[in-house]
């Protein structure tokens, strides 16, 4: 029996502790395993104590298909563990509180935290809530939000381009919601506004940023859907890409002497050994902030 996203979110989450229950595994009609819950209720596998713990945290850009791509930073950062901390649809405020709570009850070494795209189009109360959360948790990088829209199409009927649902290069407006001009266009305006509260409390508190914004842009790409399965969620076959990004971004703030496995900043088969921690380069891409980017008439 085939569960879609939603049928599987009523087995794997917890309405009363709205999170994860733990000790889970979904296997497909073949008998293999798509992705586990650990002991944690964190999304991959079990904990393995050898390494220092990072949490990936987020809604369902990070929680992904299958296993996601946080587990990829395995294969490219030796001595961490990296733990899928994302739910579909959560809020800012529970993905902070997750993150939070884990926080208090185990080791981890390093949070990547992306604050997702809930509740839209409701910002009032973002920024005092991860200045706060930034107080407690120091060992933090934030995450922007990427997202298939750009300032050149985010007015524009795109109507057209929602086809082939059940398709390789499938593409829908946001998972199954009908296509609406609307909310694409306050959707995009409110996460850029999201952005830019992170990127600003990232300068005010010197928390590291990876801007997954820049390094996705669409704007100068021949079909804005390359990378898109629809307007706010990356392809699976971009995970790779998304962990060589973060990778990069992160590399500068691991512990001493921690092993880069396959040169995340190339793919190549050398080991780099981090002697020392540097600053973080904050967004590798020149990217305009939003009071720049002039708006077409459509």
């Amino acid at each position: 029996m085939y569960l879609g996203h939603h049928a599987s979110k009523l087995l794997y989450y917890d309405n009363e502790t709205e999170a994860l229950r733990p000790d889970l595994v979904f296997v497909d009609a073949g008998g293999s395993i798509v992705f586990e819950i650990n002991e944690l209720g964190l999304k991959g596998d079990a904990r393995d104590e050898t390494r220092k713990l990072a949490v990936v945290w987020g809604d369902s850009v990070v929680f992904g298909a299958g296993r996601g791509w946080p587990c990829l930073l395995d294969d490219l950062v030796s001595g961490y563990q990296f733990l899928n901390g994302g739910i579909e649809g959560d809020s800012f405020a529970n993905i902070l509180r997750r993150a939070s709570e884990m926080n208090h009850r185990q080791a981890v070494a390093l949070n990547l935290v992306m604050l997702g795209w809930h509740p839209l189009p409701d910002n009032r109360h973002v920024r005092s809530a991860l200045t706060a959360f930034l107080h407690n948790a120091p060992n933090t990088i934030l995450v922007t939000m990427p997202t298939a829209l750009n300032r050149r199409i985010a007015r524009l009927d795109l109507s057209g381009y929602v086809a082939n649902r059940d398709g390789p290069d499938a593409f829908t407006f946001c998972g199954n919601l009908p296509y609406s001009r609307e909310l694409q266009s306050a959707a995009f305006d409110y996460i850029l506004e999201r952005n830019q509260i992170v990127r600003d409390i990232s300068r005010q508190t010197d928390t590291p940023l990876v801007d997954l914004f820049c390094e996705f842009d669409t704007e100068h790409l021949a079909d804005f859907r390359q990378e898109f399965s629809d307007m706010i969620h990356l392809r699976p076959s971009a995970y790779p890409k998304i962990a060589q990004v973060v990778c990069e971004g992160i590399k500068h703030l691991l512990e001493p002497a921690i092993s880069l496995v396959n040169n995340c900043s190339n793919g190549s088969e050398t080991v780099a050994s981090i002697d020392q921690r540097q600053p973080l380069q904050k967004a590798r891409l020149a990217c305009m902030q939003p009071k720049d980017l002039p708006i077409p008439n459509s």
